[in-house]
């Protein structure tokens, strides 16, 4: 049986980032109540609606969900737990950004010991950066010293897995100063580390700069140096480069490993169980403002106007924007896009299987012949690329090496 996880979307912040283009609001003049309102009687529709199903993983997102108050927390983890069937050893993960837990040490505790009572087992932090000057260049409200605080609080109430988050490329930075960076955050043992090159996108304050000559985004060629020397750093400190962008840590006396290395190895127990749903086209249930969802073979987004989202749950509607049934050729072509950003890659089964999940007719054959079936246009030029090293094409599958990440937009647009 698929797994089958839950998204929680929780749009408010602190202050917006220089940097973010997320659907998110100020916390203070958001009407953050109203939201919690809504958002809990939404959670109860869906769940009676899809039949208080079992579910794997929970994610509180944004935004950034620690800045509700904790009663308002309750209310929602409470709905999720009499809407849905929450199994004992699901993963609960909430972001719960440095300088958002509390100032001081005993309020910060108690956060995180109500985080717990709620069943919250994982964390995963916005860090960013470990040097106060480029902290504030990005705008966030955090501190290094914060971040290292919380994370010793964090440890002290039981904490056992922890994801922080680390941008890189920005502008300024130099390779030196990134990988500076995430030795200061590697200190700090994370159980998950996520990186991700600054992206300058419109209608933010990066973006309005660079718009006027303010600000001169890091070039491809630098920019793709310092993603390889993360990679090469990480595994060196025994972690497994598992997807384009994470890395978990292996267990002690392991070796690190990622793209194209050879020999079977074996997966990190630490990776994170909902955003591999994403990955290998289990279900997951967005639920919140914009939150999109993909539950039995048909792709939804909620709306991402507050007011539309409020009139629909007062009007007993669910605050769709839009819905997509998938095809038997969205569901393989989406099988393959976002199973080749992992290290494994895509198996011709995996892809075979997502075919016949919306219904495709098989064909007689192999798994490996529907597959090269579906996309004999593409097979000329996936094999190009393999003959360059940038992409492993066996008789189990296809995935990427780690210079062929590089391009895989490129690759992955083949076989969309």
């Amino acid at each position: 049986m698929n797994k089958r996880g839950i998204y929680i979307h929780i749009p408010f912040c602190v202050q917006k980032c220089n940097y973010c283009a997320f659907l998110s609001f100020n916390a203070e003049s958001s009407p953050r109540k109203e939201y919690t309102d809504a958002l809990v009687q939404e959670i109860r529709c869906r769940g009676e609606a899809l039949g208080h199903p079992e579910v794997d993983t929970v994610y509180v997102g944004g935004g950034t969900p620690s800045v509700l108050d904790l009663s308002q927390m309750r209310d929602i983890m409470t709905a999720v737990s009499e809407s849905f069937s929450v199994k004992p050893d699901a993963e609960m993960t909430i972001e719960a950004n440095p300088g958002t837990l509390g100032r001081k040490d005993g309020v910060t505790l108690a956060k995180l010991q109500a985080y717990k009572y709620l069943g919250f087992n994982r964390l995963s932090m916005g860090v960013q950066s470990m040097e106060n000057d480029r902290l504030h260049f990005l705008g966030r409200i955090h501190t290094a010293e914060n971040v290292a605080r919380d994370m010793e609080l964090i440890r002290r109430k039981g904490f056992e897995n922890v994801n922080l988050d680390l941008i890189f490329s920005v502008p300024g930075e130099s390779t030196k100063d990134a990988l500076s960076d995430l030795k200061k955050v590697l200190d700090l043992k994370p159980e998950h580390v996520s990186c991700y090159s600054l992206q300058i996108e419109e209608g933010t304050p990066f973006g309005r700069m660079a718009e006027e000559g303010e600000l001169t985004e890091v070039p491809d060629e630098e920019d793709r140096r310092t993603y390889h020397e993360i990679c090469r750093a990480l595994k060196e400190a025994g972690y497994e480069h598992y997807e384009i962008s994470n890395f978990a840590r292996l267990p002690e006396g392991s070796a690190g490993c990622g793209f194209g290395d050879a020999g079977a190895k074996a997966a990190s127990p630490l990776r994170s169980q909902h955003n591999s749903l994403y990955w290998d086209m289990d279900d997951y249930i967005g639920l919140g403002l914009g939150a999109s969802g993909f539950a039995g073979g048909v792709r939804y987004k909620n709306t991402d106007d507050i007011e539309e989202y409020f009139a629909a749950i007062n009007e007993g509607r669910f605050p769709l924007a839009e819905e997509h049934v998938n095809t038997p050729f969205d569901n393989i072509s989406e099988a393959v896009f976002t199973g080749l950003r992992r290290r494994e890659g895509i198996s011709y089964e995996e892809a075979a299987a997502a075919y016949r999940a919306a219904g495709g007719e098989d064909a007689e054959g192999s798994a490996e012949q529907l597959f090269w079936q579906v996309f004999g246009d593409a097979e000329a030029e996936a094999r190009e690329y393999a003959g360059r090293g940038l992409l492993i094409i066996d008789s189990e599958g296809l995935r990427l090496t780690e210079q062929g990440i590089d391009i895989s937009n490129s690759i992955m647009s083949l076989f969309v």
